[in-house]
């Protein structure tokens, strides 16, 4: 399928195919933004804090970002740029953020490869394309050198502002001020791989977008960006939880009160303070939003009927034409359970359900355990956050587009201990292979072997999709994986399980989802 990449000797114009220079372990390569120098690590070229926008600051800060004009001389993209200002902050975090990462096997198709974009998650306050992890090892666990290489295409790593910056809604306060700039750095990441990514040997008629957690929440939200429809094909989401979007009224009241916590009296001087003290306020806020709702974001995208038309858990994604790969842990929700401490259990039901009868509670509480303990209610709020959001996304769209609907159960022996089960990310190392940083800690000892076996296998899936749509085969022949993933429909509600074994069977779990949905999300959003 593939051959070592032809190099040859730069030119003065970008063709067809990329024009590689070989600088001992640096490349430099022609795009149509000017020449960028990568290097070799392995059998991977990595271009690394390529800049897609002009940075958002000063007058440009809360506004829609600006594609990076061209440059002169030559760029080094051979270290990570800088991540998105949070809290806390760490080492290489800035205003001036919108970078991204190009990871390009050095054996690639003799024609285009497919490219996969891809989001971190993070509760649209955290993260980076460094990864989380990063500083436990040389490699950060969002280090897609092994998924470019096994997978023969071009993986795209993408920052996008975070909270105050990227999502706290000022257009209800100001109309001075734009919304939802986090999904508008990702339609501007999109539209910066339309225009260049030909150059670097990507295939633009073959884009997946890719996320986890917050990041698989904005894939998914993508779909319902107008603007952003044609600028990619597929979509891979990993434990997506859409129930978070807000509406400008609850995202009003928020920005509101986030600003009175920051002592930011007016508006218009917002610029003059110092984001470290702005981002501080996360924590606050976090304790405001949970008194009064249940969940684990309080700064979130909004649903403005502008930009983003609809509610993506409830959309019916009309007229979508695009396949998904959609999925999400077994037990989502244990690892959060320093959340749920100090909460009686009566608490929790009446926040997890604030609209049903204390029977209905008592019934869907009995469904789970007899014995209430801290896990069990994780265990329902894991299911109302993400399984649930994973049913109603997958049916919607199986009505005219191919479906494949998977879950995570492998959970080492360390999890097991610590009560984690298959929880939130624990997907992650295995399907970027990045173990390192994660056997230091040490988090899979004793299972090195098994979590890397589990890894391999699913990231052959993943490669499949990306480069077909069918995680059975690159080529959407007749040349399946072992064991076969079948599509999910309404009627045939087909579950792919990875864990020590894979198996494909119809998912006992959908009825149970739906009934423990009911109509709660009808009165939450009515």
């Amino acid at each position: 399928m593939c051959r070592l990449l032809q190099l040859s000797s730069v030119r003065n114009s970008v063709a067809d195919k990329p024009k590689i220079l070989e600088k001992m372990d640096n490349f430099v390569l022609i795009t149509p933004q000017g020449k960028v120098k990568g290097r070799l690590k392995d059998s991977c070229i990595k271009y690394l804090g390529v800049p897609y926008a002009e940075a958002p600051v000063g007058n440009l800060q809360f506004k829609a970002p600006i594609e990076k004009l061209e440059w002169f001389g030559e760029l080094d993209a051979t270290k990570f740029a800088n991540d998105p200002i949070q809290h806390p902050m760490y080492l290489g975090c800035s205003e001036d953020c919108l970078y991204l990462n190009v990871y390009v096997p050095k054996c690639v198709s003799l024609g285009k490869i497919p490219v996969v974009v891809w989001l971190f998650g993070g509760s649209y306050v955290h993260g980076g394309c460094k990864g989380t992890v990063a500083k436990h090892g040389k490699h950060g666990l969002y280090d897609a050198e092994m998924f470019a290489v096994e997978n023969s295409c071009i993986v795209v790593t993408v920052n996008y502002r975070l909270g105050l910056h990227g999502f706290l809604y000022l257009t209800g306060i100001s109309d001075k001020f734009e919304s939802n700039l986090g999904l508008k750095d990702i339609e501007m990441a999109l539209r910066w791989v339309r225009r260049n990514i030909d150059s670097y040997g990507g295939d633009i008629n073959n884009v997946t977008l890719w996320g986890e957690s917050a990041g698989a929440a904005l894939a998914i939200a993508m779909m319902c960006v107008p603007s952003a429809k044609d600028l990619f094909h597929k979509v891979i989401s990993q434990s997506a939880c859409l129930e978070s979007f807000y509406t400008p009224e609850e995202a009003t009241e928020i920005a509101e009160k986030y600003l009175e916590y920051a002592g930011v009296s007016n508006l218009d001087e917002i610029n003059k303070y110092d984001y470290k003290q702005l981002t501080k306020v996360v924590k606050a806020i976090d304790s405001y939003v949970r008194e009064r709702k249940f969940g684990i974001c309080s700064i979130n995208p909004v649903v403005d009927g502008e930009y983003l038309k609809e509610f993506p858990s409830t959309s019916s994604f009309a007229d979508l034409g695009k396949p998904i790969l959609i999925g999400s842990n077994a037990n989502e929700a244990r690892v959060f359970g320093s959340v749920m401490k100090g909460y009686k259990h009566d608490e929790v039901m009446r926040r997890i359900f604030p609209y049903f009868s204390e029977e209905y509670r008592q019934k869907v509480l009995a469904a789970y355990t007899q014995n209430p303990k801290t896990r069990d209610f994780c265990d329902i709020a894991g299911d109302i956050m993400y399984k649930v959001q994973k049913y109603n996304v997958a049916d919607a769209i199986s009505v005219n587009n191919p479906v494949y609907v998977y879950q995570f159960n492998y959970a080492p022996v360390i999890f097991r201990l610590f009560g984690w089960g298959a929880c939130h990310v624990a997907e992650l190392p295995l399907l970027f292979g990045n173990m390192k940083p994660w056997f230091r800690m040490p988090l899979y000892l004793g299972d090195q072997t098994t979590a890397a076996e589990v890894g391999k296998r699913m990231r052959k899936y993943w490669g499949n999709f990306i480069w077909s749509g069918n995680p059975n085969s690159a080529n959407n022949g007749d040349h399946p994986m072992e064991v076969v993933w079948n599509k999910y429909t309404s009627t045939d509600r087909n579950c792919m399980n990875f864990g020590k074994t894979d198996s494909c069977l119809k998912d006992q779990d959908v009825e149970t989802m739906q009934k423990l949905q009911g109509e709660r999300h009808f009165f939450v959003r009515k």
